[in-house]
Formats: C-alpha cells, sequence, structure tokens
C-alpha cells in the first residue's frame, strides 16, 4: 500500500495535495523542456470520467493531465491569435 504525504492545513478541511500534485508536475514539464520535449497541462477534463478510465481507487483523483511529445510546429498555428465569441466559450446555468 503506498502512503500519501501531504500536509493537513489547519482545521483538517483540506489539504496539500492539489499544489503538491502542482508542483510535480511543474518539475515534469521543466525536466521535460530540458530534455528537448514538448508538454502541455491539460485541466480541461471531466475528472470522474478520467478517474473511471483509470480504474483509479475510490481516495485517488486526477487533478491534471500532462502530455508529453514532440512539436512539429517552431512557430504558433496561424490561428492562434484569433479568439472565439464568449457565447461559444461560456455556458451559463
Amino acid at each position: 500500500m503506498i502512503k500519501t504525504m501531504f500536509f493537513d492545513y489547519p482545521g483538517n478541511e483540506r489539504n496539500s495535495g492539489i499544489e503538491d500534485a502542482t508542483i510535480v508536475a511543474t518539475h515534469l514539464m521543466l525536466a521535460a523542456y530540458n530534455a528537448g520535449i514538448d508538454s502541455c497541462w491539460i485541466n480541461f477534463f471531466d475528472p470522474q470520467e478520467m478517474k473511471k478510465a483509470l480504474d483509479l481507487p475510490e481516495n485517488e483523483e486526477v487533478v491534471m493531465m500532462l502530455d508529453l511529445g514532440y512539436g512539429n510546429q517552431k512557430e504558433p498555428l496561424p490561428n492562434h491569435h484569433l479568439k472565439k465569441e464568449l457565447a461559444e466559450t461560456v455556458k451559463y446555468l
């Protein structure tokens, strides 16, 4: 069994798990860059669907995903500067 190591904030309402995962991901991105590998932080996904797809135990959650690879673009794509209308990206409930 793997014991998780994190800091419990006063009051025990939350812990440092998300911050710790963020620090690890940042170091992975920096190490990848140092090795000449591109990376992209992904946080636009359904955490419950990803948890199910990865068959994670109940006490674990997906905070972010990180893709690694070699990009084929040395410059931003031609449409990189274009911006969608707010109504295309936001849904008010």
